[in-house]
């Protein structure tokens, strides 16, 4: 038995994004086999394609980090229960034994890697993983809600956690219209927070403000972090929500507050940045990294959405066979949200 699936083989522009049919891949002990229902992509899968200086992926790799689906089959050892249920899959890989993942901070294990990064991912009609990737579907939740919302929102939530976002607070969400920060803004709202958002073009900017932002600021003008500083009353951002790196990195800092935090997951425009530490240590600045989050809050993030408080943006949707066309979308920049991959169409 194949099945269909996009493949990297050699790292390059899109003609090195191949479609191909492959074996499907058997579940060996404490594994299971989910039949695909949707995937969603993130911009993780441009760097696999790409690939990232200094970084080895384990080619030929199926990318894809975020998938939901049904369980067809089981593993020696994996528990039978499974067999036949509706899954949302955790894209975070770990070891689950050494002292990180038993203290909830599986994203520091040493073994940490990522689905579609480190092993093979979602954009296939099947993918084999061990049955602790398992959680189940929402209910009432479609499959390509079930499957945009994981990575994004788990990432968001574990940074605005570390960045200690309170009630009250001014947050500045950089790239709103991505699906990392679709989902910093709604949970900001929830948090209590005043949002003030950064998009690049007018839908971006309207959809932030529909999401809960009060204002959105046009980074096109070199000097936009002023307009965020006048919009927080001349203090600037509590908390920073950066996920573009080189391009946006020093207005960040020029907006962040006194005793502010800059949190961190994505270098979209480039990872070399200048920062000036006179500022940083006179106003008791800090600047955080963060990747993914806790497994335990991707539980606390779907009953959320069961409960409408959060839902992925879905920019739109494309079948497996046009996952060329979807990638071609998100390099563009034109995407708002989350780009869903649907099953093969014949």
């Amino acid at each position: 038995m194949t099945m269909h699936c996009a493949q990297v083989r050699e790292h390059g522009d899109l003609d090195h994004l191949l479609l191909e049919q492959v074996p499907i891949e058997q579940p060996a002990s404490g594994e299971v086999r989910v039949r695909l229902r949707a995937s969603a992509l993130n911009h993780l899968d441009l760097w696999v394609r790409k690939g990232v200086a200094g970084h080895r992926f384990p080619l030929p790799l199926i990318p894809g980090c975020d998938g939901a689906g049904v369980v067809e089959a089981v593993g020696e050892g994996a528990e039978q229960k499974w067999l036949g249920r509706d899954v949302v899959l955790i894209p975070g890989l770990s070891c689950g034994l050494c002292v990180r993942c038993r203290d909830g901070d599986d994203m520091l294990c040493p073994e940490y890697g990522i689905l579609g990064e480190t092993r093979n991912g979602t954009c296939a009609e099947t993918i084999v993983v061990p049955e602790r990737q398992l959680l189940d579907r929402p209910e009432g939740i479609s499959w390509e809600q079930a499957a945009a919302l994981p990575l994004s929102a788990l990432t968001a939530w574990s940074m605005l956690r570390k960045a200690r976002l309170t009630a009250g607070d001014t947050l500045l969400v950089i790239a709103a219209g991505s699906g990392v920060g679709t989902m910093a803004i709604q949970l900001g709202r929830l948090l209590g927070a005043r949002i003030i958002a950064t998009g690049s073009s007018a839908a971006k900017r309207q959809l932030a403000e529909k999401l809960g932002a009060s204002h959105s600021v046009d980074p096109a003008d070199p000097k936009w972090w002023k307009e965020v500083i006048r919009l927080s009353d001349g203090n600037g951002a509590d908390v920073i929500f950066e996920n573009v790196g080189q391009s946006t990195f020093e207005g960040s800092l020029r907006a962040l507050a006194r005793g502010g935090r800059l949190v961190t997951c994505g270098a979209t425009s480039g990872s070399q940045v200048t920062v000036e530490l006179n500022r940083l240590f006179f106003k008791n600045q800090q600047i955080i990294g963060s990747t993914m989050g806790r497994r335990e809050d991707l539980t606390r993030l779907l009953k959320l959405q069961q409960q409408g408080k959060i839902q992925p943006v879905i920019d739109s949707t494309f079948p497996l066979q046009q996952i060329h066309s979807a990638h071609q979308r998100m390099e563009s920049r034109e995407s708002c949200g989350k780009i869903v991959i649907t099953p093969w169409k014949e």
